[in-house]
């Protein structure tokens, strides 16, 4: 005997497939932001032949391997030659950008007694590996130890001179490495208060969740204070950032008044290394 369905049969069995069918996309969805995470945050590259132009004639490469590869840093020393620095600046850059571009930023830069240690993060530039908390924490101590032994100075010499500087990703690093080691002063441009709030802006609370890691700049803050009530600290940020917002640097400087905050007027997330340029340059050498 042929069976005949009613229309709301039907209709059930249509809503059942949709649901099954929304169900496998949001799942994937999940699987898409946790499997590719890591691509979302790092954007590694190799140097181009261009680079090459980049390098100061004074330039040494520090290299070094770890357990994950071969690594490059670049040291520029003080320009009076053979002189020791009297502060070393430890910098870290954006997670689309490379170690080298920051000698454009600080090319001109005033203080001759002055020396940088410019670290990219493994798997970007002439490093090998695989960029996590752990790997740049690995990296950024292996270059600062291969330093320190090249200058022939103790860790505490070295710490006596240590500071740091990063922009966008590159501030959390900054100042994680703050938070590990006794600096006396921080520049921090266009940071986040933690990676994991960034993403819940971009991605929402929720899938914010997924992250496997985050940095915390707040704790991070507070760690550098602890080690060296002395230290430090600047915030630059762009008041049109588009990328992390002004609000995330003020909302840092406001737990934190001791440090100075420069909002630039009109910046955004890549010019405010050129709009507040000057007033980095005089904040770094007051």
């Amino acid at each position: 005997m042929h069976r005949s369905y009613a229309p709301h049969d039907h209709l059930k069995r249509l809503v059942v497939r949709g649901l099954v069918a929304f169900s496998l996309s949001f799942f994937l969805f999940i699987a898409l932001i946790y499997f590719k995470q890591h691509s979302m945050v790092y954007h590694p590259r190799p140097y181009g032949a261009g680079y090459a132009q980049a390098l100061p004639a004074n330039d040494e490469e520090i290299s070094y391997t770890l357990p994950f590869g071969k690594q490059t840093a670049f040291y520029i020393p003080p320009r009076n030659s053979g002189q020791l620095p009297a502060r070393l600046w430890v910098a870290f850059c954006g997670n689309g950008s490379l170690a080298l571009d920051w000698t454009t930023i600080l090319a001109g830069y005033p203080n001759s007694h002055d020396a940088f240690l410019l670290v990219d993060y493994p798997g970007y530039g002439k490093c090998e590996g695989y960029a996590t908390i752990a790997s740049m924490r690995a990296s950024s101590d292996a270059a600062l130890k291969r330093l320190t032994k090249r200058l022939a100075l103790s860790e505490e010499e070295m710490e006596s001179r240590l500071c740091t500087i990063g922009h966008s990703l590159g501030s959390a690093v900054a100042i994680d490495f703050g938070s590990r080691h006794r600096v006396q002063r921080v520049v921090a441009i266009a940071p986040f208060t933690t990676l994991r709030e960034e993403a819940a802006r971009v991605i929402t609370s929720p899938l914010s969740h997924l992250l496997i890691e985050s940095y915390d700049n707040r704790a991070g803050i507070a760690e550098i204070r602890k080690r060296n009530p002395e230290a430090k600290i600047a915030i630059f940020h762009g008041t049109k950032d588009e990328v992390i917002p002004v609000r995330m640097g003020r909302e840092l400087a406001q737990k934190f008044p001791f440090v100075d905050f420069f909002s630039i007027e009109g910046a955004n997330h890549v010019s405010v290394l050129s709009d507040a340029h000057d007033q980095i340059i005089r904040w770094m050498n007051n």
